[in-house]
């Protein structure tokens, strides 16, 4: 599935390697954020978690809890009015290494 949806969103001019990138813009309004580009439509119902980081269980966030510069690894529905629509997105730990 995240195969067809990877040669869906390619098609489509968007080009999102490996589900990861950092939170470039954050639209509190329309719950949208900005990774490599991409408009992301964040759901009422979109999980979020923070990593762990070596110690237990990932811990739930919410849209508030995203901040820009945050490294994110996100699983996608699909798509809606050629923005991504977020099923999971998880918080990494650490901080960018470039």
């Amino acid at each position: 599935m995240k195969r067809k949806l990877m040669a869906l969103f390619c098609l489509c001019g968007i080009a999102f390697a490996d589900n990861y990138g950092v939170i470039q813009s954050i639209d509190a309004t329309n719950k949208t954020i900005t990774v490599n580009q991409a408009v992301i439509k964040v759901l009422p119902y979109t999980q979020i978690e923070e990593e762990a980081c070596g110690g237990g269980w990932d811990i739930p966030k919410r849209f508030a809890d995203l901040k820009v510069g945050q490294v994110v690894e996100i699983d996608f529905l699909g798509m809606e009015n050629n923005m991504l629509i977020a099923e999971d997105i998880e918080i990494k730990c650490g901080t960018r290494a470039y």
